[in-house]
């Protein structure tokens, strides 16, 4: 019996192959809650999973980067089913350090196009969480909303 289960247990972890890493497309948007010298945030980061399997995804750090400077950090709070080959929305809340921030706030007002970096991991899987790294770079209008 435990010969037809490991023979069980070998396929199955074949068949699924090695998982890819979820692929970041945009900043959707980003929401200001709380504007002092500690903003508070929520921005909504999309994402593609190009597994044929669905998992979930908790426990998103990433650092966010505007025009090669450090201005806050995003954290995810809820767990999130991420389906399979499919586009997703992963919404995060963020503190941004408003001193680094106002350098690039003209540019964010006018809507112009900004170098945006982001540099964290997720922790996705079904059943074993494994982290994956986030890093993303290039150039993105952001949308501001709430003021």
């Amino acid at each position: 019996m435990k010969y037809i289960y490991s023979i069980f247990i070998i396929v199955l972890l074949a068949s699924c192959g090695n998982p890819q890493d979820l692929q970041f497309q945009d900043v959707k948007g980003i929401r200001v809650k709380t504007l002092s010298s500690n903003t508070k945030a929520e921005v909504d980061i999309q994402f593609y999973n190009p597994n044929k399997f669905g998992m979930k995804m908790k426990d998103a750090d990433i650092d966010l980067y505007l025009n090669e400077k450090l201005i806050g950090n995003a954290k995810m709070e809820d767990t999130y089913e991420v389906p399979a080959e499919d586009t997703f929305v992963l919404t995060a809340n963020m503190d941004i350090d408003i001193k680094k921030a106002l350098p690039s706030a003209l540019d964010i007002l006018l809507n112009n196009n900004m170098t945006v970096e982001l540099k964290g991991h997720v922790k996705a899987g079904k059943g074993v969480m494994i982290p994956i790294p986030i890093k993303y770079k290039g150039e993105q209008k952001l949308n501001i909303t709430n003021f």
